[in-house]
């Protein structure tokens, strides 16, 4: 009997270590379940414990599927584990940076998004040789207005190569009949502040008028040693540049076509060609085209009137010794020693056009002579008297409320 004890003590052991063995194989998947659940327990304790302490202001949570979390504090931003990363494969003893992992996570987003960019960037800017085209181009059109001063400055007495070059003229972006540049000379006022009144005013839309064209460059020289004005000026000096310069002078343009009777006013379709028949007898010097603006000259100062959009407009000639004026607005009494006498509009003339039809006040200065220039004196009496008008005008204006 004591031997059988003996061996049941010897075996219990085993038999015990079984049972628990067993017991615990089966909880197994109760045991996962735990702690899976106290993992989460702890994050979430762990947050709680950080944002007690204020540590969530600078600390990323980062947490991986399998359910195991990293806390990252503010001195290891910018350093993430590549075993923290799903898809990004460890190398012993190396970190990646965050802004690494981004490039290596979502190539699809950054690449597609740069390329975009760059065909952006190579359809709105210009290829080298089209700069160099544009840039050719633009040197050749300044060439041509420095031709076309040379040309002045030796067909005018009064204005000299120098005077013309001086003067800034710039390429206004068409063309003479026969092909010489229409240019132009903005004059900007002082201040912007309170500025009402734009003056486009011309000169030489009859070639043979030269003193209509030597004043043009006598006031621009006054503006610019006054250092400025309250208006915005638009100077076109020469508007028909082949009636001056294609040997004798005369006044119509290279086709034949007096400039001053082609604007496309609203009577000239049923009057011009007849006014031109049966008023003036067929003359030459008045005929006014096949077709209302059918000379580039005209079409480019229509043109220049859509794009400055003047308040008023001067056009100087010679050599009636008067002030005619066309449109609504008060109209000055003289300007100088040119006295107002207002001769009436001809089918296509440019007051008809643009004082009747566009109702933008247009002041025809008539000089006494178109081949001697006023004097000095005279030449700055009638820009400070023109000067004066302006400025009773924009007063009423506003006092007008417009």
């Amino acid at each position: 009997m004591k031997i059988e004890i003996q061996n049941i003590k010897e075996i219990s052991p085993i038999i015990l270590l079984s049972v628990l063995l067993f017991v615990s194989c089966t909880q197994l998947p109760i045991v996962e379940e735990s702690a899976e659940e106290s993992a989460e327990e702890i994050v979430q304790e762990s947050v709680e414990e950080n944002t007690d302490t204020g540590l969530t202001d600078n600390t990323e949570l980062v947490s991986v599927e399998e359910g195991s979390a990293t806390i990252v504090s503010d001195a290891d931003v910018g350093q993430v584990l590549p075993s923290q990363v799903e898809g990004i494969p460890a190398a012993s003893g190396e970190l990646a940076t965050a802004e690494e992992n981004v490039e290596e996570v979502e190539p699809g987003l950054r690449g597609p998004a740069l390329e975009t960019e760059s065909q952006l960037i190579e359809e709105e800017l210009p290829s080298v040789e089209e700069l160099a085209r544009i840039n050719e181009e633009m040197r050749i059109q300044q060439r041509n207005v420095d031709i076309l001063c040379e040309e002045i400055g030796n067909k005018l007495g009064s204005i000299s190569v120098e005077d013309c070059l001086t003067q800034d003229l710039e390429f206004a972006g068409a063309y003479s009949v026969n092909a010489r540049p229409l240019a132009l000379r903005d004059f900007h006022p002082r201040s912007l502040e309170g500025v009402k009144t734009r003056v486009l005013i011309m000169g030489g839309i009859h070639g043979d008028e030269y003193s209509s064209i030597s004043i043009m460059f006598k006031w621009m020289s006054l503006l610019r040693e006054s250092g400025g004005n309250n208006y915005a000026w638009r100077f076109l000096p020469s508007v028909n540049p082949d009636g001056l310069l294609d040997g004798q002078a005369i006044r119509q343009n290279a086709s034949g076509v007096d400039l001053n009777r082609n604007f496309p006013s609203e009577d000239w379709d049923i009057a011009a060609l007849e006014y031109w028949r049966n008023n003036t007898g067929e003359n030459p010097r008045r005929y006014p085209g096949e077709a209302a603006a059918s000379e580039p000259e005209v079409r480019w100062i229509i043109e220049q009137i859509e794009k400055f959009d003047p308040e008023v407009i001067v056009s100087v000639h010679a050599p009636y010794h008067l002030l005619d004026f066309d449109g609504p607005s008060q109209a000055p009494d003289k300007i100088g020693d040119l006295y107002l006498h207002q001769l009436g509009v001809y089918p296509g003339s440019l007051g008809n056009y643009a004082g009747l039809d566009l109702g933008i006040p247009v002041v025809t200065l008539e000089l006494p002579s178109a081949g001697i220039m006023p004097s000095i004196e005279q030449i700055e009496t009638m820009w400070i008297d023109m000067l004066a008008w302006l400025n009773t005008r924009s007063q009423s204006e506003q006092r007008a409320g417009l």
